[in-house]
């Protein structure tokens, strides 16, 4: 690879860290990963619009150093690739974590990344994976704010009920007094 290679591929890298603000990004360790299964991941990848690329950890961190973006220093050790989409950040990280080989070991050991901008390790996007999507949480908490309002009205309208009730019953009972006397 010649210089102005080398150069095309840290300003493609410097162009997704200029973008973390918008996008999810993870840096993935993909040692378990066979050449064959890699090319099916890839088309897959693909398919669900995510950006999928091997890096070569050193121009990460010249392309790093030249933005101002900090990445843990876990992520320049041994084979790195990454992995960007916008989107739901939860569904994105679980795409990765619950992929496995055939004896049931991981496919990717998720070293770190960027979710919706903030730098998260390894460990911490293991569990934003565990989480439910954006949109369960967003109906769980509508459920929740919902919940005590209708209870509420449903409290409102039973004295009404209740009085409405009591009228009635007056009511009839006038009325079978008159027709009694």
């Amino acid at each position: 690879m010649n210089r102005e290679e080398k150069r095309k591929v840290i300003e493609e890298i410097k162009s997704n860290l200029q973008k973390i603000d918008k996008t999810n990004l993870l840096f993935l360790d993909f040692k378990s990963i066979k050449g064959t299964e890699i090319a099916e991941l890839r088309k897959s990848f693909k398919e669900e619009g995510i950006f999928y690329k091997v890096i070569k950890t050193d121009f990460l961190r010249i392309a790093s150093q030249e933005t101002g973006v900090k990445v843990g220093e876990n992520i320049f050790k041994g084979p790195l690739a990454i992995a960007i989409k916008s989107g739901d950040p939860s569904l994105f990280a679980k795409r990765f974590v619950t992929l496995k080989t055939s004896e049931d070991k991981p496919l990717f050991e998720v070293r770190g990344g960027f979710i919706e901008g903030k730098w998260y390790q390894g460990e911490e996007i293991i569990r934003i994976s565990e989480l439910p999507s954006k949109g369960v949480l967003i109906s769980q908490l509508l459920y929740l704010i919902k919940s005590p309002l209708s209870r509420l009205v449903t409290v409102l309208k039973k004295p009404e009920a209740d009085f409405v009730g009591v009228l009635n019953q007056i009511g009839s009972k006038k009325e079978q007094f008159a027709q009694n006397v």
